[in-house]
């Protein structure tokens, strides 16, 4: 290529490029739109309060990491993916959090729907397993449970029976040690602790299969386990 050509060529090069920064720049790509999807239980006011995005603000000022954040604080979103859509929106992507069970607080009849992890999502809940007996008198949306007798529970809870999920009414964790459950006709089952619970289920639903009444079953050690005639 003749140098007149190359000159032409990287003149127009930087012509357009020029002019590419300056509409990037420019004042003309201001916030008009704030949208939000996937969201089912956050409401779309929630999420976009939560960006604290004005309308006007150029999309180049909008840092797509910290309205991530932002909307990532809310009690119900896991995380938020951030776009910048021309000219003049910014699309806001919800993954939620999915709730896992019930906690009830103290002795009383309040409880909190969280999720695996322990986040609090929320006041009251229904359709989800309860876990009683932790050491918890009061806590708030957003709050992560740190307890590790939740953890105990939550992991048998994950193992318990898919056959006996019916029949489960509550799991008792005032300990990591002191895991129980409670069935629906009362029958009252002593885990100990999370440990080996394919033999601690195994003893359970063999028990169970035979029909007979039980007030209560004992399977902390796997080897052993005992029943009480109701």
């Amino acid at each position: 290529m003749k140098p007149r050509r190359v000159l032409i060529a990287a003149g127009a090069a930087l012509a357009l490029g020029g002019a590419a920064f300056g509409v990037w720049n420019s004042s003309w790509l201001k916030l008009e739109t704030v949208q939000v999807t996937g969201n089912h239980h956050a409401t779309t006011q929630q999420v976009q309060a939560a960006a604290a995005l004005s309308p006007g603000v150029r999309l180049t000022a909008v840092s797509s990491a910290q309205v991530s954040a932002r909307v990532s604080a809310l009690p119900w979103v896991a995380d938020a993916t951030v776009t910048h859509v021309l000219p003049s929106r910014i699309r806001i992507s919800v993954r939620e959090r999915t709730p896992a069970a019930l906690v009830q607080a103290g002795a009383g009849a309040h409880t909190y729907l969280v999720d695996h992890s322990g986040v609090v999502l929320q006041d009251g809940g229904a359709g989800y397993p309860l876990i009683a007996g932790l050491p918890l008198t009061v806590s708030y949306p957003g709050d992560r449970l740190s307890f590790p007798a939740f953890g105990a529970a939550m992991g048998l809870l994950d193992a318990f029976p898919p056959e006996l999920k019916a029949r489960l009414a509550w799991v008792n964790a005032p300990s990591p040690d002191l895991l129980g459950v409670i069935l629906t006709d009362k029958t009252a089952i002593t885990y100990g602790t999370a440990d080996s619970l394919p033999e601690k289920n195994y003893d359970l639903t063999t028990l169970l299969a035979a029909g007979k009444p039980y007030a209560s079953i004992d399977v902390r050690s796997p080897t052993h386990p005992a029943a009480t005639a109701r």
